[in-house]
């Protein structure tokens, strides 16, 4: 693999995997310390479009950026793009409306949904990062 395609990968598969960390991690758990429920549901519907589009172009600029070198590892991150793209266009969507209708089994279940996507897409970014 050329150097530069190295490094660039070796930089953006971090800041992406960092970011999602930091959120779920620090972000979250401040805001439902510090604002009312109302106000974090607000923010979270807010937020969690914006980023879901950005690690999803990000996804698929990494996505990209591998196709040129591994084909395979191009692939994976094309699962980890479009596991983006369904959460934000889709999951997201239902997860608001089960939590409006008051609906807590559903929401529990999409939630948790969300959360098992989110994880898988943690562990394939770190295969991929040792992979390359």
């Amino acid at each position: 693999m050329p150097e530069i395609i190295n490094i660039i990968i070796k930089f953006l598969i971090p800041s992406l995997f960092g970011g999602l960390i930091f959120f779920a991690s620090v972000v979250a758990p401040t805001l439902f310390k510090t604002l009312d429920e109302n106000n974090a549901r607000v923010f979270l519907r807010s937020i969690f479009p914006k980023i879901y589009l950005y690690s999803g172009i990000l996804s698929l600029i990494i996505t990209i950026i591998l196709f040129f070198v591994n084909f395979f590892l191009s692939f994976i991150f094309l699962i980890i793009a479009i596991g983006y793209f369904y959460s934000r266009q889709f999951l997201m969507h239902k997860i608001n409306l089960a939590s409006d209708e008051k609906k807590q089994s559903d929401f529990k279940k999409l939630h948790r949904f969300s959360v098992i996507i989110f994880i898988t897409q943690l562990i394939l970014m770190t295969m991929v990062y040792f992979l390359i």
